[in-house]
């Protein structure tokens, strides 16, 4: 291979590299990395202006190259839980795919020591306490 292919395909090779990991990345603005499956889940919180105190938790779930899940109507699944595995404050599921995300909205008096769990709506029983994140440990949305 001469001097002009090889850098060709370096160039070429980087560029593939960046598109890669930028799809990865959340939407703009700032993310709590929660977990991956065969999606990225990525939460946020703002203050819940109907209850004070609380907050209002927005997950983002990126399609993660899995475009097959459009076609199959596969989703995401985020629920709040209190306490327990079974004490659901708030749950919601999802299949509209708009771009590479589904977002969600979670409202109903969140409060810092209850648990968010988000997966793929592919995929059974959750358990959103044992699994989940603190809402205290994530980020507020910028």
């Amino acid at each position: 291979m001469n001097r002009i292919h090889l850098t060709v395909a370096l160039v070429v090779g980087a560029l593939l590299l960046s598109v890669g990991s930028a799809a990865a990345r959340p939407p703009a603005g700032d993310w709590t990395f929660l977990r991956k499956d065969a999606f990225r889940h990525y939460a946020c919180k703002v203050p819940d202006r109907a209850a004070r105190g609380t907050w209002q938790i927005r997950t983002a779930t990126f399609i993660n190259g899995n475009d097959d899940a459009r076609e199959l109507r596969i989703g995401a699944y985020a629920a709040i839980a209190r306490g327990g595995n079974r004490n659901i404050v708030v749950s919601r599921t999802d299949t509209r795919w708009q771009g590479a995300y589904i977002k969600l909205t979670l409202r109903g008096g969140v409060r810092n020591d209850d648990r968010l769990w988000v997966q793929g709506s592919y995929y059974g029983p959750a358990k959103p306490w044992s699994d989940g994140t603190r809402i205290a440990a994530i980020t507020r949305c910028g």
